[in-house]
């Protein structure tokens, strides 16, 4: 149990894996690009014409979940 690897020579969690790294940067533009299309949804909801026709996404959760994954994968891919 001492090295975790997938197979390969280098170990999986190293500090400075390159692939992980990418990775982890990679999830955090996505993260941040759904929280994008969220917020504008939410802007867009909140200012519909028709009081009645509410939508049944929780767009505000949705944004803040993604904000939060996009910070957490972007600070373990810029870890030092």
């Amino acid at each position: 149990m001492g090295n975790l690897s997938l197979g390969g020579k280098w170990p999986l969690f190293a500090k400075g894996c390159v692939s992980m790294q990418g990775s982890m940067l990679t999830v955090s533009a996505v993260g941040a690009a759904v929280a994008v299309i969220a917020e504008l949804a939410d802007y867009r909801r909140r200012h519909r014409h028709d009081v009645d026709a509410v939508g049944f996404m929780p767009w505000r959760g949705i944004a803040l979940t993604a904000v939060t994954v996009a910070l957490f994968a972007a600070a373990f891919a810029l870890k030092p």
